[in-house]
C-alpha cells in the first residue's frame, strides 16, 4: 500500500464539489484514506490517495462507470497521478 496524489482541472467547480458521494465511492474501492486541496487561483484540484492499493486503483478508474462520474462532475484530463517513492530501496 502506497501514497498516491493526483492532479487536474475541473469545468466548474461548484459542480465538482457536489460529487462529493460518488468520489467517497469510487475511491473506497481502492484507498483507505484521501484528502482533497483546492488550487487557490483556479479551477484545479489535488488529491491524496493513502493506503493505495495500485492494481485496484488502475482498474477503478479505467471503468465506464468512472469514466461518466469524470463527465458528469467535469473533470479535465489530462489526470496527472503521482505515486510516492520509497527512498529507502
Amino acid at each position: 500500500m502506497t501514497t498516491v496524489v493526483g492532479t487536474h482541472a475541473v469545468g466548474n467547480m461548484d459542480t465538482w464539489l457536489a460529487g462529493a458521494e460518488s468520489r467517497k465511492a469510487v475511491f473506497g474501492q481502492f484507498c483507505s484514506g484521501y484528502r482533497i486541496f483546492r488550487h487557490m487561483d483556479g479551477n484545479k484540484v489535488a488529491i491524496v490517495w493513502e493506503g493505495v492499493d495500485l492494481a485496484k486503483m488502475k482498474a477503478t478508474l479505467d471503468t465506464p462507470e468512472t469514466a461518466a462520474a469524470k463527465a458528469k462532475h467535469m473533470v479535465i484530463d489530462p489526470v496527472e497521478l503521482y505515486v510516492e517513492i520509497d527512498e529507502g530501496k
